[in-house]
């Protein structure tokens, strides 16, 4: 894997420089995101390439800077928050060129601001929150036109909104969270119309909010933790009908719940991390069944806690963060049995920890952030026919840490997100996912052998 700059810091001629990206998506085979420029901070594309990395347009004329938020793919275009200086923080869409990219609507007309949030794709639409200054903030979806930007519903009536969150698509419905006065915060569910918006649950009845969170999608149904008045946080799911949410377990009973973290769906389960009062925290699968939901392993035998975290999978492995009390924090992998859940290898040896994240699927290799005690926090790789962790590119030579994530792939591999040598946040790839060969697509020149910078 080679890493290379693709845009020259100071250089006399070539690509603007830039620098704290983020949000970075894929459109039509490029890469779509927010950075810091001459114009302050504005959207700009990037093909894997120095060349054909640039601002694509200034939103915002002038040094302030739009600062694009929220971005959302939706068909071939990517949907997202901006403010022009002129309409304030409104909804805008964009197809990777500079001539379509545009403001959608002025929900809040004039220079207030609609504020967008939580854009969602869900079939042909994307919903998202927003106040239009009459309704406060409510549920809404366009289709990437002006016209079918429109509001959903008005849950609750008058200028306080219902304040919808936790947006989760499954399949082309929508599950959401939001409140009504006489309710509180529930569950909700929408298929994009008025009379298709409706609350799903009054688990704590009457006007007390429910404390919903980690909302994820299990096939058709969804699962979320919950609790009610008698028990903690637990796992439920529902079909979405009025009367198909329950809550699939008590795993620790009583009002301190198990308090499931980390959802991640592989094949046909969910894993969690989640308590119970003999074998503390640990890692734990559902199928959204009370008999189909029970403990993986025991990883740090006893009521200690292996605290399993940071949930990723390639194939059918899962890979995760947790410690056996022997060793420290480390790199783990799970085939769903406890004979299959071992150590992958202990990076920082003994008790120290390497305390692996941002676990990414890259073809039949995963990528992950660890420190192995003489490098920083940088990036490794698994491949799957070896199953033994090499360290893919020190891209922060030394002790220091790069902080690799927010991994996507594109067209020409894998890009990510990394500081530089001088702690600088730059976007880089991996040319060749199999080989990992790369670069930095931002910087002033090739850092390693092992990562491309985009631009820098």
């Amino acid at each position: 894997m080679a890493v290379a700059a693709l845009l020259s810091c100071g250089a006399a001629a070539g690509p603007a420089d830039f620098t704290a990206p983020s949000g970075v998506l894929e459109i039509n085979g490029r890469l779509l995101f927010g950075a810091q420029g001459a114009n302050g901070y504005e959207l700009w594309i990037s093909d894997g390439t120095p060349q054909g990395t640039h601002e694509l347009k200034d939103i915002r004329a002038g040094s302030r800077g739009s600062y694009p938020s929220f971005m959302s793919p939706l068909g071939a275009r990517v949907i997202f928050a901006a403010d022009d200086g002129v309409s304030g923080i409104e909804l805008w869409s964009s197809d990777g060129t500079a001539v379509d990219t545009t403001r959608l609507a002025d929900l809040h007309p004039g220079p207030g601001s609609s504020m967008p949030t939580a854009i969602t794709a869900a079939g042909s639409v994307a919903y998202f929150v927003a106040d239009d200054g009459e309704h406060g903030f409510e549920l809404w979806k366009t289709d990437g036109t002006a016209s079918g930007t429109v509001m959903v519903a008005d849950i609750a009536p008058g200028r306080a909104g219902s304040m919808p969150r936790h947006l989760q698509a499954v399949g082309t419905r929508l599950f959401f969270v939001a409140a009504q006065a006489e309710t509180g915060s529930e569950l909700w569910t929408s298929d994009g119309t008025g009379a298709g918006t409706r609350r799903v649950t009054d688990i704590r009845r009457g006007p007390a909010d429910t404390a919903i969170e980690s909302l994820i999608g299990l096939g058709d149904r969804l699962c979320f933790v919950a609790s009610d008045d008698t028990h903690g946080a637990e796992l439920w799911c529902t079909n979405g009908s009025q009367s198909g949410a329950r809550r699939i377990r008590d795993i620790y009973p009583g009002v301190i719940g198990s308090r499931p973290r980390y959802l991640t769906v592989m094949d046909s389960a969910l894993f969690f991390q989640a308590a119970d009062p003999t074998h503390g925290i640990e890692l734990w699968k559902s199928d959204g069944t009370s008999a189909g939901t029970k403990l993986v392993r025991d990883i740090h035998a006893g009521p200690a806690n292996s605290l399993p975290s940071h949930l990723g999978v390639q194939g059918r492995a899962l890979y995760f963060a947790a410690t056996d009390g022997v060793h420290g924090v480390e790199a783990w992998r799970s085939d769903g049995t406890a004979g299959g859940t071992t150590l992958l290898a202990d990076l920082s040896a003994g008790a120290a920890s390497a305390s692996p994240a941002k676990f990414f699927a890259a073809g039949d290799q995963i990528l992950f952030a660890a420190g192995d005690g003489v490098h920083g926090w940088e990036l490794w790789k698994v491949p799957a026919a070896t199953g033994s962790p090499t360290l893919v590119a020190d891209l922060r030579p030394g002790p220091e840490s790069s902080y690799p994530g927010q991994f996507v792939a594109f067209s020409r591999g894998i890009a990510f997100i990394a500081d530089d040598e001088h702690g600088n946040a730059r976007l880089w790839k991996l040319d060749d996912v199999q080989g990992m060969s790369g670069g930095r697509i931002s910087g002033t020149d090739s850092t390693s052998a092992a990562a491309i910078i985009v631009a820098k």
